[in-house]
């Protein structure tokens, strides 16, 4: 488990390492080189998923408390970014993504974890159910991306793990 957990470390100092790049080029207006960078933070991330499923993962309140967070800001670097492009569509389909990837996560930890996880779990949900939420100005013409949207927008209990 020493090992997992050197691993796992190096693979967040390296997320958070990429996505302060990944900063400083959205920053400097260098949209393509941050878009890349945040994907890669997802890479990083990707990595410490297969401990998370393994026999010896590590504590479901640190999956919550730092792992779930970092997918959260990944993701919504990324759609920032495509957005600042004028990318409004994959916008969309990074926000529906990283949603449905935050709700799996759930589904995987939450099933019989305390209140108090359930709790920042929802917390972290609702993150980019806000951020839909603010992008939807950006996009009152197009018709199609708001639709796009509204599974974000959906009650999810995280007590049933269901969409309402």
């Amino acid at each position: 488990m020493d090992t997992n957990n050197t691993l796992i470390q190096q693979a967040m100092l390296t997320w958070q390492n990429t996505i302060c790049e990944g900063n400083n080029a959205f920053e400097n207006n260098r949209y393509i080189t941050a878009d890349k960078l945040y994907q890669d933070s997802l890479e990083h991330l990707a990595d410490i998923g297969g401990f998370i499923t393994s026999n010896t993962p590590p504590p479901t309140s640190w999956v919550i408390d730092q792992f779930v967070p970092a997918l959260v800001v990944s993701y919504l670097n990324l759609v920032d970014s495509s957005m600042a492009q004028g990318k409004h569509e994959i916008a969309c389909d990074f926000l529906v993504e990283g949603y449905n990837v935050v709700c799996d996560c759930g589904h995987c930890l939450l099933n019989t974890t305390q209140d108090e996880n359930h709790y920042l779990f929802s917390k972290h949900l609702s993150q980019l159910q806000l951020h839909s939420f603010a992008i939807r100005k950006h996009l009152a013409q197009s018709p199609n991306l708001l639709n796009k949207l509204e599974q974000i927008s959906e009650p999810y209990s995280v007590t049933s793990l269901t969409y309402h």
